[in-house]
């Protein structure tokens, strides 16, 4: 459809039809500034949310007197550095963390959310994939430890971020760390280190845990580490043979249930070592 065509229907008495014209897939920019201008809402919504919205529209969007039209314009994944710093600063918070969360806020926009006293879109910003190593480092120094445990638990948490978290005053930003699905083989063994068993224990059964990690953790005197060791899925056969021999029950039955262990291992396990 034309431009000059959706212009016309934009001109329509019909609100649907108006709406039709700014949710089309040929929109072109001016169609979708036009469609802004609108009095019905709906009709304004659907031009924020059309895939071809350009950053002078969703400027214009993220300005605009409709919080629903802010809001999607946060939300859109056009949305530019520009529009997303507008939008971490909007007086409706859902807004400021729509923007905070969008896969295309940059390192500048995540940290001047860092800087709200909302914690709540820090922590939006602490969970960002895109958050850069500088930004979750600002986040462990959160007051607020919700915000420290979901840098912890970034996917793009550096060993850096991760070998900080574990030093935090709070045992459930440690324990989020060494959860952590992409903790390297040494951040695991500092985590086997700490003094708190549960911290051990989630390193003990982090899925990235390498067969050193998994020996290391067969040594603990906990046997609740020991056993999230053997149920680890990368158990390997030396793992296996500890377990088989060690003195808590609970280890040696879970050589003998499991898939991976050889036969004679099992039977040792289930012998009781």
């Amino acid at each position: 459809m034309k431009e000059s065509t959706l212009l016309q229907k934009l001109q329509s008495p019909d609100w649907q039809v108006r709406r039709s014209a700014a949710k089309s897939r040929n929109a072109t920019e001016l169609v979708l500034l036009e469609a802004l201008k609108d009095d019905e809402p709906k009709v304004q919504l659907a031009a924020a949310k059309n895939a071809n919205a350009t950053e002078p529209v969703l400027l214009v969007a993220v300005r605009h007197e409709n919080p629903y039209v802010r809001l999607a314009a946060a939300q859109h994944p056009n949305a530019t550095e520009r529009v997303l710093l507008e939008a971490v600063q909007d007086k409706y918070g859902k807004v400021c963390e729509a923007a905070a969360r969008n896969l295309n806020a940059t390192e500048r926009v995540l940290q001047v959310v860092m800087e709200n006293d909302n914690w709540g879109l820090r922590r939006a910003a602490a969970g960002n994939p895109n958050a850069t190593e500088r930004v979750l480092l600002k986040a462990l120094g959160d007051k607020d430890r919700e915000v420290r445990e979901t840098a912890a638990g970034n996917p793009n948490a550096t060993e850096r971020v991760l070998l900080t978290a574990l030093e935090d005053n709070y045992w459930g930003v440690r324990i989020v760390a060494a959860k952590n699905p992409y903790a390297t083989e040494q951040l695991l063994l500092v985590a086997l280190r700490n003094k708190y068993w549960d911290v051990r224990d989630a390193a003990a059964g982090n899925p990235n845990a390498t067969e050193k990690v998994l020996m290391v953790a067969m040594e603990d005197k906990v046997p609740d580490v020991r056993l999230a060791a053997v149920n680890n899925p990368n158990a390997t056969e030396q793992v296996f043979r500890q377990a088989s021999i060690d003195e808590d029950k609970r280890v040696r039955q879970a050589v003998a249930h499991s898939d991976k262990a050889s036969m004679i291992v099992k039977i040792v396990g289930a012998l009781g070592g």
